[in-house]
């Protein structure tokens, strides 16, 4: 069978409903709160709920799963039915192509799901042809630069924060003895074949290598359903409204086209945090039948575009230890990378412009430490021939006379050369973040580190 998306997975749904299952489904991609929500529709309907306790066997993706997806598959159900295994990040599908995501993987779950980073880490340790022994007692730091750099990429100059910590969490699980076996590719792709009618797989994983063997088997006597984040916000935003729909028709209410788009802003229109807010407003809103902006405001709380925007001040600033910390933090609340992106890029081009307007005489008379209401008596009526001609995209020209002050404040700070040369670094990240799989956060790192040092 062909690659199932996500566009067909009624229709797969459909054939379950129908008893046409197949033994075998593989869901995989970066949405996880659709996939882990399809997942468990899946498991219900093949199942139902009276049989979901005793005959599902849930397994973690390991060093050995291949071997334990064969046996467990090789058993008939406890009891009359079916019987469905489940195995959530699995390994199986792995390779060179995918060491990116594998390695974010590992240092994403060290703390929430340390088994799973321990196996990760140690299939890790098996690709490179390493063996924990090999970095135990600080013996990692012998290991040359270049092989750090082969195997880890980008994120080898900053493996001194993890490395230590990933080998005392294998040596805790026991990493070293469970390392990795050649569970035998072939064995699992041969029992894919031949399971028994009654038996059925469903792998779960974040990323795949569709050249692996496995990944064919799979396409050919099963379904592939893949879960990507879209990459457009347009078409975020839709996905987001066509999945509340039904809650909110069952709930008897509508949003605004105003709540939508304030809703954006503050879930960055990821689809867990949007759908939990909207099942939150659902309550907010009471016995209204209209959700509004106000609601959205008042009730989801702060804008992770503000939490952006604060970094975006830091920076302009010149305050290294107060963008990095934000920066962090931002990656740990999970802030879409494109959005960061996306805010530090407008006030780099803003910046820009307020240089080369100050150049060309628009801006005269402004001086750094003139106050706003002297801004805007002396300087702010030079701006009026440039207004008036109704364009929608006049960039600095165009923000509110308070923005444009505090633009203008920064811009001291740099030379105008200086911030062109960052607005072609941002546009070589942009192109490198999507040709190449680097970490987005460690390049962001690294500009603001560029941009305060005045490099």
């Amino acid at each position: 069978m062909a690659e199932t998306s996500t566009d067909n997975f009624p229709q797969v749904l459909t054939q379950i409903k129908k008893g046409q299952i197949r033994p075998v489904y593989l869901l995989y991609g970066d949405e996880e709160f659709l996939l882990e929500r399809n997942l468990d529709q899946m498991i219900s309907l093949i199942l139902g709920d009276a049989d979901r306790t005793l005959n599902l066997f849930p397994l973690a993706g390991g060093s050995d799963e291949a071997n334990e997806i064969c046996a467990t598959l090789a058993l008939p159900p406890l009891f009359a039915g079916r019987k469905v295994v489940v195995v959530r990040d699995t390994l199986l599908f792995h390779s060179q192509k995918t060491l990116s995501s594998l390695i974010k993987n590992i240092r994403s779950k060290m703390e929430k799901r340390p088994a799973q980073a321990v196996a990760s880490f140690m299939l890790l340790l098996e690709m490179a042809g390493w063996a924990l022994d090999d970095l135990k007692d600080g013996a990692w730091k012998n290991i040359a630069e270049e092989k750090w750099e082969h195997l880890l990429g980008d994120e080898h100059k900053g493996r001194e924060q993890w490395i230590p910590a990933m080998i005392d969490l294998c040596i805790a699980h026991d990493g070293g003895k469970a390392a990795a076996k050649k569970s035998g590719g072939n064995t699992l792709e041969d029992t894919l074949l031949r399971i028994p009618p009654e038996n059925h797989l469903i792998l779960v994983a974040e990323t795949v290598d569709r050249r692996k063997k496995l990944f064919k088997v799979i396409s050919s006597v099963g379904a592939v359903l893949h879960f990507p984040k879209a990459k457009a916000e347009q078409k975020q935003k839709e996905r987001i409204m066509a999945e509340a729909r039904d809650v909110l028709a069952a709930a008897g209410k509508k949003m605004t086209a105003g709540a939508w788009d304030v809703l954006g802003s503050k879930t960055g229109f990821q689809l867990r945090d949007s759908v939990q807010a909207i099942e939150k407003l659902i309550a907010f809103s009471g016995d209204s039948a209209v959700i509004r902006e106000d609601d959205v405001e008042e009730a989801v709380g702060k804008s992770r575009e503000e939490d952006v925007f604060q970094l975006v001040t830091a920076m302009a600033e010149k305050n290294l230890p107060a963008s990095l910390e934000i920066l962090r933090a931002l990656v740990l609340q999970g802030v879409p990378w494109l959005m960061i992106f996306a805010v530090i890029g407008r006030e780099m081009r803003h910046l820009y412009q307020a240089k080369c307007l100050i150049r060309h005489g628009v801006f005269k008379g402004f001086r750094h430490n003139m106050d706003y209401g002297e801004f805007q008596q002396r300087v702010m009526p030079n701006l009026k021939g440039l207004v008036q001609g109704g364009k929608k995209d006049l960039g600095l020209a165009g923000q509110h006379p308070y923005a444009i002050y505090q633009t203008l404040k920064r811009a001291a700070q740099f030379r105008e050369e200086d911030l062109l040369s960052y607005l072609n670094s941002l546009l070589e990240m942009d192109l490198l973040i999507k040709s190449s799989g680097r970490s987005e956060s460690l390049m962001l790192e690294r500009f603001l580190i560029t941009v305060c040092q005045g490099k």
